[in-house]
């Protein structure tokens, strides 16, 4: 089967219908200049979060064809992107439900077939894909390595920009470099600054008060900050056990998720059990 006319001819599915009566989902997307930074954790985090603040959430591995997200939550694909080229698969079957409240969207990684597409099919599966995206009260899309593809998944229905950086020279200015990019396709979409691996709060505002100078002066636009996460070595830990990851609960990413959705999620009763012991405080690594 020609890939284009399968991507073209796929239907929205049934898992829609599930909030018929939904306005639309707010769609965050996560990204950041270059890899390394702690973006695809800080997506796990920021759905967790968000669960436990009482959303049905849709965590999306933005990246087609690189994904990692499943590994990362020990959880299986139902199904791949390559098969639903090839209408092996619908698009209501490639959800997986991960904990209550939140399903993963996962990505194919090394697959020939998506490798080939050219960037019309992308963009055309990206879109195909985010017709699922009103089934959730919100959805996290890890934008994945490069601006090319945080750019392309944020011109999907995104509501909103959060930039992951560290306080170094190189990501500071690859995270510069995306918000550019993102201000001249998307000028209208919110961006907001997470700066991840710092020795102290004050490192990470001074990083992002220089991105922040830079994107008001040459961009003429302003940045929302969303605060800074410090070194961990036991979230290092948890990210090398797959799944350990739904049960962390940094007390400074709850704080960043509630000046993200503009509420309190101390106390939030969420749909998730709470993990046993009292929230750690880390960083994501």
């Amino acid at each position: 089967m020609d890939q284009a006319a399968a991507l073209r001819s796929l239907a929205v599915p049934a898992l829609r219908q599930v909030r018929p009566e939904s306005p639309g989902a707010e769609v965050i997307v996560v990204g950041s200049g270059k890899g390394g930074v702690g973006k695809s954790v800080l997506s796990v985090l920021f759905a967790t979060a968000l669960v436990r603040n009482g959303r049905r959430v849709l965590l999306v591995d933005g990246c087609q064809n690189q994904g990692n997200l499943h590994i990362l939550l020990g959880v299986r694909p139902a199904g791949r992107l390559e098969d639903l080229l090839t209408g092996e698969t619908d698009l209501d079957q490639l959800p997986v439900a991960v904990s209550p409240g939140l399903w993963l969207l996962p990505a194919d990684s090394g697959a020939e077939s998506l490798y080939a597409l050219n960037r019309v099919d992308r963009a055309r599966l990206h879109h195909q894909l985010s017709s699922l995206y009103d089934a959730f009260e919100t959805v996290v899309v890890d934008g994945g390595p490069g601006i090319d593809n945080v750019v392309r998944v944020a011109s999907m229905s995104a509501t909103r920009l959060v930039v992951v950086t560290v306080p170094e020279p190189t990501a500071l200015s690859d995270a510069y470099a995306l918000i550019k990019i993102v201000s001249l396709q998307i000028p209208a979409l919110p961006a907001s600054v997470l700066v991840n691996r710092t020795r102290s709060g004050e490192e990470g505002l001074a990083a992002f008060e220089r991105l922040s100078l830079a994107a008001s002066r040459f961009l003429g636009r302003e940045l929302e900050y969303l605060g800074t996460l410090p070194e961990d070595d036991a979230l290092r830990a948890d990210i090398r056990r797959p799944g350990a990851l739904l049960a962390a609960a940094p007390s400074e990413v709850d704080e960043a998720i509630a000046r993200l959705i503009g509420s309190k999620t101390s106390g939030a009763q969420g749909v998730c059990v709470d993990p046993p012991g009292s929230p750690r405080t880390m960083s994501a690594s």
